[in-house]
């Protein structure tokens, strides 16, 4: 019975602080002082931004005709092993 009570204890608050700490973090974003717009014209920016890297990296594998070819587009940006595929970095 004093674990029940004591578990209670500690259990009961967690959940009463959880909604203010989720709202705490959800308005990290809104805070910045980017509006809406700002924020969604990064996003697209780093999207882009990554796709064209993602696209070098693919011209390189699809040219490589030997092992060390395809390890060496690996060292490219975007291509970095752990970014991809988890077998890639094998």
């Amino acid at each position: 019975m004093k674990k029940v009570m004591l578990l209670m204890v500690f259990i009961i608050p967690l959940f009463c602080a959880a909604p203010s700490i989720a709202a705490d973090a959800g308005q990290t974003g809104q805070d910045s002082g980017m509006t809406f717009e700002q924020r969604k014209a990064a996003m697209l920016t780093r999207i882009d931004e990554r796709i064209s890297r993602l696209q070098e990296v693919r011209t390189c594998v699809s040219g490589a005709a030997t092992p060390e070819a395809l390890r060496s587009c690996m060292g490219r940006p975007g291509g970095q092993p752990g970014q991809g595929h988890p077998r890639m970095g094998q």
